[in-house]
């Protein structure tokens, strides 16, 4: 019983749900067998306990003591309180949004004809959402659905009743060019990390539609078109920008979970920007990460995410703001996942040491990292020690390495996506570089101007400062 869907959805439940069940449990509108009750009790102490029994044999000897054990018995049982849990989740979540709450009430009042009481509901439904703070994606899907609740209730007044039929399509299209926008959004980053080509000429055809009716006014439009443009076309900086101010200017009127993906969005958008060569936007993208700790609009139930963190202390270092990252580290290591953090931090000492030229604690440091079993770790070690033996001139240790890390990426290329192609590029410019007589100018110029065009390339500033 421990692994079964009923348990694995009830640990999922807070207290105040935990009696809130067991009210709906009580109710015969939803549960009409006894036996569900008898066993939720029971279940409901057991999970107050550090190590609950809840084995089937273990809880059926406590229902039934001196009966036979019958596992058809508590297996039906199971189902019969699995059922109102169901129906229970479905509830709450249908009952999650006021405003969805008064859309089906507004069309269980028009389907049963009493068009007076329907009226009413549309003018409170109206101004609950007029009132909201939010206009997202599901705002004005919500729209949509009450301007189709009301076109309904004019068929039934009769031909000669004025329709909203205009008013029904506008705000479709506002609700799916949004909706649209976004997982398009969603899909290209995707189709970027996985090498997953997606379809895109549907959206194509809607970002023609949004310029031609001029939607660009309507942020739950507006940031997502500029996201999509932006991750689409890198190199083009004035979509950035229109995405960064946008953002700015709105985002208090999307919920705290879509503000988090678009911040990300913008982030990796402005990190690829950076990896194809340009640092322009490097002080913009620390006061995203600032900003979006501080809103903790960057962390997930208090986490924040391990790259997020390698990312904002590898622009301050970038950027030769050591005490900044220094207290990055500092503050922000304890918010990582605990199976991350000390790995997470001995590398950024380590990269932290190798900024400030303090090889040899660096390299203490990494020697540990080196054997880890974390992929992107294993591998973001092996570039920082590439680049510690080149400065160093350490030309036999880092022949071996180049050789470790060719291997490392040959038996991890499933896995690695648009990365493989960067790290790829990474040991072959090294190779290009260890290879270079440095007094010769002209092949010196040369593998400048093929770096500069390769994309992409792992640490590209790197090889253009060793270069210049």
């Amino acid at each position: 019983m421990e692994n079964s869907k009923l348990i694995i959805l009830l640990n999922t439940l807070s207290k105040s749900e935990i009696r809130a069940f067991g009210h709906f449990l009580q109710c015969k509108l939803f549960n009409q067998r006894e036996n569900a009750i008898i066993l939720f009790s029971y279940i409901k102490a057991e999970l107050k306990s550090s190590k609950p029994k809840l084995d089937k044999k273990t809880v059926y000897a406590a229902l039934f003591p001196n009966v036979p054990y019958k596992d058809r018995v508590i297996q039906d049982m199971m189902y019969h309180l699995t059922v109102p849990l169901d129906k229970f989740l479905t509830f709450i979540k249908m009952y999650d949004n006021e405003g969805d709450e008064l859309i089906a009430l507004c069309k269980a009042y028009r389907e049963r004809s009493v068009l007076q009481l329907f009226e009413t509901a549309v003018s409170k439904t109206a101004s609950i959402q007029n009132s909201s703070k939010l206009r997202d994606s599901e705002y004005h899907h919500r729209n949509y659905l009450l301007q189709q609740e009301q076109y309904k209730a004019s068929t039934q007044k009769g031909r000669g009743h004025q329709n909203n039929l205009n008013d029904v399509a506008t705000s479709l299209d506002i609700s799916y060019f949004a909706n649209r926008l976004r997982q398009s959004c969603y899909m290209l980053s995707h189709q970027s990390v996985y090498n997953i080509a997606y379809d895109f000429t549907l959206v194509d055809e809607i970002i023609k539609e949004v310029n031609r009716k001029q939607l660009l006014h309507i942020p739950a439009i507006s940031i997502y078109y500029y996201c999509f443009l932006a991750q689409r076309y890198p190199d083009q900086l004035e979509y950035y920008n229109a995405l960064r101010n946008t953002l700015v200017a709105h985002a208090n009127l999307f919920t705290l979970t879509e503000m988090k993906d678009i911040y990300l969005l913008a982030i990796n958008t402005a990190i690829r920007r950076f990896n194809l060569g340009s640092s322009e936007l490097i002080p913009d993208l620390l006061e995203l990460y600032r900003s979006g700790i501080e809103q903790k609009i960057l962390l997930t139930n208090n986490v924040l995410s391990r790259f997020t963190y390698k990312n904002m202390i590898a622009l301050a270092l970038y950027t030769t703001k050591y005490d900044w990252a220094k207290e990055i580290m500092e503050t922000y290591t304890n918010l990582l996942e605990p199976r991350y953090r000390e790995i997470s931090y001995q590398f950024n000492i380590a990269k932290y040491h190798y900024s400030k030229g303090e090889y040899s604690d660096a390299l203490q440091l990494l020697f540990l990292l080196n054997s880890n079993d974390d992929v992107y770790m294993n591998i973001n070690t092996k570039i920082l020690l590439s680049r510690i033996y080149y400065e160093q001139n350490e030309l036999d240790a880092l022949d071996a390495l180049i050789d470790s890390f060719k291997k490392a990426l040959s038996r991890k290329k499933e896995i690695m996506g648009y990365h493989l192609e960067s790290y790829r590029n990474f040991v072959q410019s090294l190779n290009k570089l260890v290879q270079l007589n440095s007094y010769d100018r002209i092949a010196k110029r040369k593998l400048l101007k093929e770096i500069e065009n390769t994309q992409p390339i792992a640490d590209k500033y790197w090889f253009l400062k060793q270069l210049e």
